[in-house]
């Protein structure tokens, strides 16, 4: 099974942006297959050095940012190595492949 997480979570929805990762965590321990895709503000939880960056690495999940939104944020070349930058139309093929789809807005 695949399940993909997508999230425009900031980092300062603290408890919210938690629980999504506790989720992911415990999808991808269990030997599911996760994918995580950020945009928008979620993109900040990416940024090199952060907490938030440093648990996602390690989380177990296939990290995605939205190439555009990387771009309009500024924010190229200050993303954890483990992020692969892909466009809309990636992400529209990802949600139709997955077996489901976990949202945090």
């Amino acid at each position: 099974m695949a399940t993909l997480c997508i999230s425009a979570l900031s980092p300062g929805a603290v408890q919210r942006h938690d629980r999504l990762l506790e989720i992911t965590r415990g999808l991808a321990e269990n030997g599911e297959k996760v994918d995580f895709v950020f945009y928008g503000s979620g993109l900040y939880s990416l940024v090199e050095g952060s907490k938030s960056a440093e648990a996602l690495a390690s989380s177990g999940a296939s990290i995605y940012a939205v190439a555009d939104d990387v771009e309009n944020r500024g924010l190229a070349g200050r993303l954890i190595a483990q992020a692969d930058l892909v466009g809309y139309d990636k992400i529209v093929d990802m949600i139709m492949e997955a077996d489901r789809t976990i949202t945090g807005i």
